[in-house]
């Protein structure tokens, strides 16, 4: 897959847990780091809307272990009215060893009373302008 953005990250010591593994609950924040670069790469600037995220899902694939070098890639999979989904995929670097990939659906919404708003057409222009087209 291609992916139009990536964040890489070292395996710290603070990211493994008693088996020495990459603890389950830091791929959530890996996916997170990895979009918040999304949308510096993307460079739209909220305001009155906001992003929030509505689900998340993460497959395990294989273990991460302390000192290895992880990259995430991430791409916006589909626009819905008041939702986007961004698929994500994590891979050690070396081997390209896939650890996990994952789903997030992220809900636009306003930014005074966290109410669904549309997603708006800003967005999805900018988004399209780094990866390409985006079917619906």
């Amino acid at each position: 897959m291609d992916w139009p953005v990536t964040y890489r990250r070292k395996v710290r010591y603070s990211d493994t847990d008693a088996q020495g593994i990459v603890f389950n609950g830091n791929y959530a924040r890996y996916f997170d780091d990895t979009l918040t670069d999304f949308f510096d790469a993307v460079g739209y600037e909220f305001g009155e809307v906001e992003v929030v995220l509505a689900r998340l899902e993460i497959d395990f694939r294989s273990p991460a272990r302390l000192g290895e070098t992880l990259v995430t890639g991430a791409r916006v999979e589909s626009f819905g009215n008041t939702s986007f989904v961004v698929r994500l995929t994590t891979w050690e670097e070396a081997s390209g060893r896939v650890v996990a990939e994952g789903r997030q659906i992220q809900v636009t919404v306003d930014g005074k009373d966290f109410r669904p708003v549309p997603v708006p057409p800003e967005l999805k222009a900018a988004v399209e302008a780094v990866q390409g087209e985006i079917g619906d």
